[in-house]
């Protein structure tokens, strides 16, 4: 097993929808994803605790499915024209097989590559097992003391508008509150990968660090190109270009 530790900082405001139990008079639109939690006034977590306080969370499901997809875009295993939409499988015949299979080993087959286990059963079983398992992250102890201590804002609301072509003005009904995650917040961020037996540890290990680089250079959650969800990762040094060179040798030695 291996584990990646870092830091996710937020470099801009950051929006993952969260569900909302209805609208509220003078509310926000669209609400962040929100945990309620018990904590001490050092801002360490656990229910003996008196202070119940409602923080953001980023799940480790939008970072896994983020990562993925700008993995099989990056290896191009997307379709420019036929694709479908839908997440790579070890059905995909567009692209290289051997960076198909890295993905669907490190991230879980998709449903339609499921549907193989009939026509290609120990295929199906050399990759079914899937080797990264992405954490929920939540905010440092160190940020949530701060905002105990009334140093910082957990959330933040951003008016967004529509704006009439021919006037200039906002459409009527076009202003909305668009909730956000303030930037500078910092989450413990955690992956671990499983290895098996024949398993190459260090393709899988640097495929994660590129996806992760790549995220950097996109946007996580809504609202990417108006700004929202860049992001850093604490703790990985290697840049794309060498990352890049390191997976294409791993992956010509299998």
């Amino acid at each position: 097993m291996i584990t990646i530790d870092s830091k996710l900082t937020l470099v801009t405001g950051l929006h993952i929808g969260g569900a909302d139990d209805g609208m509220k008079i003078g509310g926000v639109d669209s609400p962040v994803m929100k945990r309620e939690v018990f904590c001490d006034d050092n801002g360490e977590v656990g229910f003996g605790h008196k202070r119940k306080i409602e923080e953001p969370y980023i799940a480790g499901s939008s970072l896994k499915g983020k990562v993925r997809t700008l993995l099989e875009h990056y290896f191009r295993l997307i379709h420019p024209i036929k694709g479908d939409g839908k997440p790579i499988g070890s059905n995909n015949q567009y692209g290289d097989e051997k960076y198909r299979d890295l993905i669907v080993s490190l991230f879980g087959d998709s449903a339609d590559g499921r549907n193989l286990r009939t026509k290609n059963k120990e295929k199906i079983e050399k990759i079914e097992v899937t080797r990264a398992v992405f954490r929920d992250c939540f905010i440092t102890q160190e940020v949530r003391k701060a905002y105990l201590n009334n140093q910082i804002n957990l959330f933040e609301s951003k008016y967004e508008n529509v704006i009439d072509r021919k006037t200039g003005t906002t459409i009527a009904g076009g202003l909305r509150q668009i909730e956000r995650v303030p930037s500078a917040i910092e989450f413990d961020f955690t992956i671990n990968i499983r290895v098996f037996k024949d398993d190459n540890e260090a393709l899988l290990k640097n495929t994660i660090f590129l996806g992760l680089k790549l995220l950097e250079l996109d946007a996580l959650g809504g609202n990417g190109s108006r700004g929202y969800g860049r992001v850093r990762f604490d703790n990985i040094s290697d840049e794309i270009k060498e990352l890049d060179e390191k997976i294409k040798n791993e992956i010509n030695q299998n």
